[in-house]
Formats: structure tokens, sequence, C-alpha cells
């Protein structure tokens, strides 16, 4: 069994690894992971410094964060993350009753209120911190501002953060969803990632689809930034779920999955 599952986990990072040659934006070669750890270090102390966002603090919130925590440092101990030493991966949670939830390069994670209590239980949790990480992973969020500042741009973000780019990436939050706007293909590589990230953990490896799942009938005036940035097709799902069905891993769900999630959920301030 234990041959069948790193088998398994080979063929699906050889997916992930051609999905990525294809798509990979040559320029951003120039874009070092020292430049990511510091962008996303300039980008987290911008969105801490904004006042239209309040991080829910980790003092006097250990039990939220603590659960937050390791559900996160399963996913990103996997062998499929390819930066899991490189980057500092850390989680905050938002005091926020819109669903959100994004990520900037370098670790960070940000999951909102509204979007924990959106969710039914540790899985669909489980696998949107996957698809995040799979993005942070793969250098989609610094592929995403490539494209609007150039390679030159980003590396005088990082490295001096300009003040005036780094309030104009912030407010994109806050305003649109083009900052959690990804291409096709990088959404595609994200998803075959996170299902190989979940087969290593205790949590079931359909986490991913179960999360996308949980947002397809939403309506149009409830969706959220993030939502409506990650729209589910149905023959995204169908993928999913061929992929999850190809590689025999276990699709089950604990049983205590939702008792522990409220568990979670109740802890929050």
């Amino acid at each position: 069994m234990r041959f069948k599952t790193q088998s398994i986990l080979i063929l699906i990072l050889v997916m992930v690894h051609l999905l990525s040659s294809c798509k990979k934006t040559d320029e951003l070669t120039d874009f070092t992971e020292m430049d990511e750890i510091a962008l996303g270090e300039r980008l987290a102390e911008a969105f801490a410094a904004d006042t239209e966002f309040s991080i829910i603090p980790t003092t006097g919130n250990s039990i939220p964060y603590g659960y937050a925590n390791s559900r996160l440092a399963e996913i990103t101990a996997t062998s499929a993350i390819s930066k899991s030493e490189e980057f500092t991966w850390t989680i905050y949670l938002i005091d926020d009753d819109n669903r959100q939830a994004f990520a900037f390069p370098g670790g960070h994670i940000y999951v909102s209120s509204g979007m924990i209590f959106f969710l039914d239980n540790e899985d669909q949790f489980s696998g949107l911190l996957a698809h995040l990480v799979a993005h942070i992973d793969q250098s989609h969020i610094a592929e995403a501002l490539f494209f609007k500042y150039g390679v030159n741009g980003l590396k005088s973000i990082a490295n001096f953060g300009n003040d005036s780019d780094l309030k104009s990436i912030i407010s994109d939050l806050e305003l649109s969803a083009d900052f959690l706007s990804f291409t096709r293909g990088n959404e595609i590589q994200a998803d075959t990632l996170a299902i190989s990230m979940l087969i290593e953990t205790t949590q079931s490896c359909e986490s991913g689809g179960l999360f996308f799942s949980k947002t397809l009938n939403i309506q149009s005036n409830q969706q959220s930034q993030f939502i409506a940035a990650h729209q589910l097709e149905q023959s995204r799902l169908e993928y999913i779920e061929e992929v999850i069905s190809a590689s025999g891993c276990n699709a089950e769900v604990d049983s205590e999955s939702a008792s522990r999630y409220q568990s979670f959920r109740n802890s929050l301030p």
C-alpha cells in the first residue's frame, strides 16, 4: 500500500510539473524565492497596518490559532510542496463577516471569520488551505502581480517597500476580485497539487472538491470576492473527482470532522 501511495504521488507531481512548465512566466525566473519572501513580508506589514481589516490577535486566542495552525502544518509538511522549508508558513484569522480567503507570497495565508462560519467541517477548511498553499508554492500570486508591475517593479516593492504600490495592492483586496484571480492553468495546477498534499494528511483527499462543492450553488449577489474569483464550473469539479478516483486515495470524511470544526468556530472571539 505504501508503494502504491508513493507511485500515485509521483504521478500527480509529474502532472503538476508539466502544468507548471507550460504556464510558468519566463520573466518571473528573475524574481527569486528571497524576493518572494521579502514581498510577502512587505504585504503582510501593509495589510496589518490597514484599518479596513482587523486581524484577530494571537494573544488570548490560542485555541482557534492552535487549531488553524495544526491544519496548516499538516498540509505544509507534505512532500508534495517544493517550498515547505524555504517559506515561513503563517495563518492569520480576520474578523470579517465577508467570506474571504487569500494569500501573499512567502507563506502568508488569511481566512476571515465569515469564511470559517460558511464552511461545515474540517475537511472543507483543509481543502481551502491546501488550495491557498498550492497557489503560494507555485508562485501564482507573484505571477499575477508580475503582469501589473513587471519583474523590476515587484523587486522594487519587495526590497524597498514602496508605500504607494503596497497600498495599491492591498486596496485591490478591498475593491475588486482581480488580485484573487488566477489563470485557468494555475487553478488546475493548484487543484492537482492540493490533492497530492491532502493524500498525505489525515483529511479526506477529496477535501479540495468538498470545499468547492460548498461554493457551487451560491447566488451571484451572495458571493464574496474570493468565491467570485474562484467560480466553480462543473467541469472543474469533474476534473478534481477524476484525479481523486485515479489516485485510489481515501476520500472518506472522518465522522468527527464536523464536531472538531464546530469547536474551532465556537472558539473564535
